[in-house]
């Protein structure tokens, strides 16, 4: 026991020569948080800390120079929209391709065919989005954003509240569903997380377009 006690105490009395020599650095469990935050432009920081993954967010938007050199938020979310009318796009495909192939064996497997209805309304949602161009009028400009948010209630935030996610977020893939299945299963995921943060920079468009909404 004396022996045992021996060991730790010069065990101790090394780590504390260490630490006061500089050779172990010991930083408070936030540091690292700290150092990226410093990194990050304030255009950046600001608006991810109202997403739901502020990190994710942040990690996202940090890999685009024009994100970096943004004024107001609108061209951060559309950032990540693009990012996910190209994996709904892909998925889109995807699902087309596997669809026919299983509607020619019979019944289409259910997972299939619920990623390929949600996989739809994204796409539809983000196509009418981008088919607005900042170039328009304002009005246009502003129409889309309420638009979207619109499309952000009704397919994003009341089945989040309401805990019913769609049936290719909350259930699929299963256990039954083929490698293509479950390829399209994860595109409309990537999609899902992406559009959850998407969301939350949205919201802080909405506000600005609705009371010029109002006041026009």
């Amino acid at each position: 026991m004396a022996s045992c006690m021996h060991v730790r105490l010069s065990l101790m009395a090394l780590l504390i020569l260490l630490v006061a020599s500089g050779t172990i650095v010991i930083q408070p469990a936030h540091a690292e948080a700290t150092m990226v935050a410093h990194n990050v432009p304030v255009s950046i920081l600001a608006p991810c800390s109202r997403t739901r993954d502020k990190n994710a967010c942040i990690e996202f938007l940090s890999a685009f120079p024009e994100a970096q050199k943004a004024t107001t938020v609108a061209p951060l979310a559309e950032l990540y929209l693009q990012a996910i009318a190209n994996r709904t796009m892909e998925g889109k495909e995807m699902a087309s391709k596997q669809l026919a192939i299983e509607k020619g064996k019979g019944v289409p497997p259910v997972c299939l065919e619920q990623c390929a209805t949600s996989i739809d309304a994204m796409s539809n949602a983000l196509a009418s989005f981008f088919s607005t161009t900042t170039k328009k009028d304002v009005d246009d400009v502003n129409k889309k954003y309420r638009e979207m948010d619109r499309f952000l209630t009704e397919f994003l935030r009341k089945p989040i509240a309401r805990k019913q996610m769609p049936i290719c977020q909350s259930v699929c893939p299963i256990r039954s569903c083929s490698l293509e299945e479950m390829a399209v299963a994860d595109k409309f995921k990537e999609a899902w997380k992406l559009l959850s943060n998407a969301d939350g920079l949205i919201t802080q468009i909405v506000p600005a377009v609705q009371d010029k909404a109002t006041s026009s």
